[in-house]
């Protein structure tokens, strides 16, 4: 028999089951025994029965979709962690979809509109905006979950943040250590939380170790070319020596800056990224790096997802995750 023409009824037939207990078995609905299950998953395999996708998620009520909305996707660490996450989520039996605002508010609303009306099983966000009052009020009305990163959206969802103030101390204090008292930070100054702490956890770091924060660089965006800023930043007589630059397109940008201005890392100017990456690892000298648990990261946003979905979870959780000092050839003790 064709595939197209065999219906549940055929398989629970086959399975020795209830028509009822077949299909709860076929969407993998609870109250039905692992034997049971399998029974039917085989009767199904050797009739070769092909559910009804579209049919199947009106029944179970999921699409079996989880949507990821990021503010940008040169981001490194965002690329890196939705390869990781699709690849996790997949084996779950889920189909992870992503967009990329750009930083552009229409673009957040109208992505989180869109996953709505697409009947998402749950989203993944880190938006651009996370204070604005329309894309709050489209996330308080959203009908499944949410898990967010990084940002500080005032909705009850959980989340995962990271500790912006301990890399900072990690940072400063292995270049105070080395005897660096002038630090030049390299990292954009955006209205999310990224930016907002990472600003101000160098400011305390520099006063906790004793350092006082002076020249800075800032670009509007975290893939904003820097080569000019860093370059006068860098020409003056009393120039830094050393440098925390944020880990995305910054970076290269600030290399090729240091480059034309004949300065040698880490002879001239040590150098810590924000951020690992395969530049941070395989530039010569391989740059020191604050790096995230990748692996750390993506099991948290899958647990926490796949809990909500399955209605495990009640408490809304926020976790915050740390950032490890990846040491590398960049930096080196000061000889000012």
């Amino acid at each position: 028999m064709s595939g197209s023409k065999i219906t549940i009824r055929d398989v629970a037939r086959q399975a020795g089951v209830s028509v009822g207990t077949a299909s709860r078995a076929m969407n993998e609905a609870p109250g039905v025994m692992e034997q049971t299950r399998e029974a039917v998953q085989r009767a199904a395999r050797e009739l070769g029965y092909q559910p009804n996708a579209a049919a199947r998620a009106l029944r179970s009520r999921s699409s079996r979709l989880i949507g990821c909305l990021f503010s940008d996707l040169e981001n490194p660490l965002y690329t890196r962690l939705f390869n990781s996450l699709q690849d996790r989520l997949a084996d779950e039996g889920f189909v992870t979809l992503i967009t990329a605002s750009a930083g552009k508010l229409d673009r957040e609303k109208q992505a989180i509109s869109i996953f709505a009306e697409r009947g998402m099983d749950a989203i993944v966000i880190a938006p651009g905006h996370q204070q604005d009052p329309e894309i709050v009020q489209l996330l308080e009305k959203f009908p499944a979950p949410i898990f967010v990163l990084d940002r500080d959206i005032p909705i009850q969802a959980d989340r995962l943040v990271f500790d912006h103030f301990a890399a900072m101390d990690l940072a400063v204090g292995h270049l105070a250590k080395l005897g660096h008292r002038s630090i030049l930070p390299v990292f954009s100054h955006q209205n999310t939380r990224p930016g907002l702490m990472r600003h101000a956890a160098f400011d305390a770091a520099m006063r906790g170790a004793g350092l006082t924060p002076g020249a800075r660089v800032e670009p509007e965006t975290p893939n904003t070319p820097v080569f000019r800023e860093v370059q006068a930043a860098l020409s003056c007589d009393d120039r830094p020596t050393a440098m925390i630059v944020q880990g995305t397109h910054v970076l290269p940008s600030t290399l090729n800056a240091l480059a034309n201005l004949r300065l040698r890392v880490p002879e001239d100017i040590s150098l810590i990224a924000v951020g690992d990456s395969a530049l941070a690892e395989e530039h010569v000298p391989p740059i020191t790096a604050l790096r995230l648990d990748r692996s750390a990261l993506v099991e948290e946003i899958t647990a926490r997802v796949l809990a909500r979905i399955r209605g495990q979870a009640t408490e809304v959780s926020e976790k915050v995750l740390g950032y490890q000092l990846m040491e590398r050839a960049s930096c080196r003790r000061s000889i000012a």
